[in-house]
């Protein structure tokens, strides 16, 4: 049984989203990638006790490096996928894989940091780096949009 209110799915190839569920497109992607920049925030914090000797540290960095890659790609194709023409839907997308990938870099360079390499002096400021990438996906996000075009 349908309502008759057509869902955000039925307005996405044609642009058309009205206004409420715009505010809500915006408000759960803002959400969305708050908590990613929080993850990676939680992520430094955990290989902040690894350093100081808590060996719990080490399986929670990498369990969160692990979740994290899979989440920021997911998100990142579901909105090159189903935002793409939203204003700003196709770029926050972009930069979800490309912050994605980069985290999958750092946690290349972490595990080789682990098994000697001397690479921290490229993993710890990578780390402070993704911080402030992952807040540009939040501001992006923000901007999200229907596209005025037809």
């Amino acid at each position: 049984m349908t309502t008759g209110k057509p869902g955000v799915a039925t307005y996405l190839d044609r642009s058309e989203i009205p206004d409420h569920q715009s505010r809500a497109l915006r408000r759960w992607w803002s959400a969305f990638t708050a908590l990613l920049v929080a993850a990676i925030f939680v992520e430094a914090a955990f290989a902040g006790a690894m350093l100081s000797g808590s060996g719990w540290a080490r399986t929670a960095h990498v369990a969160t490096a692990g979740m994290l890659i899979v989440s920021t790609t997911a998100a990142g194709l579901v909105c090159v996928f189903t935002l793409r023409r939203i204003q700003h839907g196709l770029k926050l997308g972009f930069i979800l894989l490309a912050l994605a990938t980069v985290i999958f870099l750092q946690a290349a360079v972490g595990a080789l940091s682990a098994r000697g390499a001397n690479l921290l002096w490229v993993h710890v400021p990578l780390g402070v780096a993704l911080v402030g990438f992952a807040a540009q996906a939040v501001a992006d996000a923000r901007r999200l949009q229907p596209s005025s075009r037809p």
